[in-house]
């Protein structure tokens, strides 16, 4: 899959966008449905991240597309770190066309018992 649904730093115009624009790619508007809940601890704390839920409003962000992410996962995983997980999802463009990517959640951590 060659495409990356992005709706934090990573977007266009944000603090982290560079990583993206030295990869090379297209960026189109969409959405997934979600919950964004801003990381209370650890590295990421005050960061964005997604909880996937087809029941949940749109969560609006863009789909990177290119067919050089497969170079690339190693790289964006460790940038991400250990707090977010990189999982399928399904999602749609402005223009209603349906779209697989992948996207960074957070990352469901289990309780030790």
């Amino acid at each position: 899959m060659n495409q990356l649904f992005i709706y934090g730093t990573l977007c266009p115009n944000r603090e982290n966008a560079h990583i993206l624009e030295k990869i090379g790619g297209s960026f189109t508007k969409g959405y997934v449905h979600g919950t964004v809940h801003v990381l209370s601890w650890g590295p990421d704390l005050g960061l964005p991240a997604i909880i996937l839920n087809e029941q949940d409003p749109k969560v609006e962000g863009y789909f990177f597309s290119t067919d050089k992410l497969a170079d690339h996962w190693q790289m964006l995983d460790d940038f991400e770190g250990f707090q977010y997980q990189r999982v399928k999802v399904e999602g749609w463009t402005e223009s209603g066309e349906r779209m697989e990517a992948w996207v960074y959640a957070m990352r469901e951590l289990q309780n030790p018992e």
